[in-house]
């Protein structure tokens, strides 16, 4: 009943808004999306192993609040159901990240942006329409950043409703590459738990953990960064912070860290390995985008437990 009403929504949607979407949208912000160079996702992962990038990855979250600052400042009514609240601070420092040219930090946007093909079903709707809600911000990020690079912040969305990934396995093993025989450190929601019951990670020559607070991070921003700037600078740190991630990131790799934003590409991974045709939750992990998957419970395994360094919750 379920994937009924959900097919119901999509081809409802298409139906109303194809038309719009197609030729208001698409064709009419060519000049726009001109401007934005933005690689596909095996390229940017081929960048991140060759260079060592530091990835910085905006989705629609964090553009949303950029676009909400740009907006309306500091006055609060940002009512959206997510796991980090509107915070002025955050805003002006998305845009900061956003419009900022470090050499060794390469700034992520949505490829589908440029190439709705990539994404299928709901999901390319979903961009589709994310798009004519940001299609200023990218103009204007476009005249700001024109000729520049970004990489493609869905190279950890690899899975759900792809249609440019026909080899799964290979790209799972050319992404595996960029921690592969790395000392990583996890700076993580608490009950995120990445690698945790799959193989992911298992190229990695160790692993450890920092666990921050599952929502609302950037409240508690300040001592993240000072707890980071203790740690050692010959790790590879892999973030999943929700927006907070974006701009951790871009501040370790201005420190000299090597520092990127990995996002769900855990919960990818589980959801290829379950072959799971709607995103669905997945035991004894944080999943933000499903009702039931923001879990609460404890967790005792004594190689996880291990791995954990020190937390700020």
């Amino acid at each position: 009943m379920k994937k009924i009403w959900s097919d119901i929504k999509f081809y409802g949607y298409k139906l109303i808004y194809g038309t719009y979407f197609k030729f208001v949208i698409y064709i009419g912000t060519y000049r726009i999306r001109k401007k934005l160079h933005i690689l596909n996702s095996a390229d940017t992962i081929t960048k991140i192993v060759q260079a060592h990038s530091s990835i910085c990855r905006f989705g629609d979250g964090e553009l949303r609040m950029v676009a909400y600052y740009l907006k309306n400042g500091n006055e609060n009514t940002y009512n959206i159901d997510t796991f980090q609240q509107y915070d002025e601070r955050l805003g002006k420092r998305l845009l900061e990240v956003l419009l900022s040219s470090y050499s060794n930090c390469l700034i992520c946007l949505p490829h589908v942006f440029k190439d709705f093909s990539v994404y299928k079903g709901y999901e390319r709707f979903h961009f589709e329409r994310e798009y004519a809600y940001y299609r200023k911000l990218l103009e204007y990020i476009g005249i700001h950043r024109e000729r520049m690079n970004f990489g493609d912040s869905c190279f950890t969305r690899f899975y759900y409703n792809r249609t440019d990934i026909p080899d799964l396995p290979l790209y799972i093993q050319q992404m595996k590459l960029i921690w592969n025989k790395q000392d990583i450190v996890f700076l993580e929601g608490e009950k995120s738990r990445l690698g945790v019951g799959n193989d992911l990670f298992d190229n990695a020559k160790s692993i450890q953990r920092f666990l921050l607070p599952a929502t609302n991070a950037f409240k508690k921003y300040d001592e993240i960064l000072t707890a980071v700037k203790q740690m050692p600078k010959n790790k590879l740190y892999l973030i999943a912070l929700g927006h907070t991630a974006t701009v951790l990131a871009y501040d370790m790799a201005r420190l000299g860290f090597w520092a990127i934003d990995i996002g769900h590409v855990d919960i990818e991974y589980e959801w290829m390995r379950k072959g799971a045709k709607e995103k669905i939750a997945v035991p004894n992990k944080y999943v933000n985008e499903v009702p039931n998957g923001r879990i609460q419970t404890e967790f005792d395994d004594p190689v996880y437990l291990s791995q954990i360094i020190g937390k700020i919750v």
